[in-house]
């Protein structure tokens, strides 16, 4: 005959999973299997591909009401994917606050100065914009799905985005 056991504390449990999942930082590692997988998934279930650009043509078309200029997908489930990406990034932060407007390398570059920053950041998103349009798509979607199912087009975008970003990366911090 066994033992009885002990019954499950469960109030240990969920303070373990917490700890696991929300308190402690995850390595850098688990946001690759997770997109991998995400993108499989949906590859796999619903035919669709992965990408945030897409959630923006359907974020816009929920703002404008304009469903004609906009192409949006039928269930609106990239706008739902984009509004998830800063709410994930939002619940992966509980607990571990540390607001700050400073942005390294941006400050130098900017002097500090919060209208400069901003004048920045905004043909920074301008040009990103339109290069996702250019590429036919953002550097995610290219290089996630676009280089996965074998496209040629994505791969050169993407060798486009890495050799850009080298470049980029290299003038601003060879420079200052």
């Amino acid at each position: 005959m066994n033992p009885p056991h002990e019954p499950i504390q469960w109030k240990l449990v969920f303070i373990n999973l917490w700890q696991l999942l929300i308190a402690y930082p995850w390595p850098w590692w688990s946001a690759g299997i997770g997109l991998g997988l995400t993108a499989l998934g949906l590859a796999w279930y619903t035919g669709r591909r992965l990408g945030v650009t897409g959630g923006f043509e359907d974020a816009c078309a929920v703002i404008s009401k304009d469903e004609i200029t906009y192409t949006s997908s039928p269930s609106r489930w990239k706008f739902w994917f984009i509004l998830g990406l800063p709410l994930g990034g939002f619940l992966a932060n509980i607990g571990h606050w540390g607001w700050t407007l400073t942005f390294g390398r941006v400050d130098a570059i900017t002097f500090g100065n919060i209208f400069f920053k901003a004048l920045w950041l905004l043909v920074g998103g301008v040009l990103i914009g339109f290069g996702a349009r250019w590429a036919g798509g953002c550097t995610s979607g290219n290089t996630i799905m676009g280089v996965s199912l074998g496209s040629k087009m994505s791969i050169l975008a993407t060798l486009a985005f890495m050799a850009a970003g080298i470049l980029i990366t290299n003038i601003l911090f060879k420079a200052l």
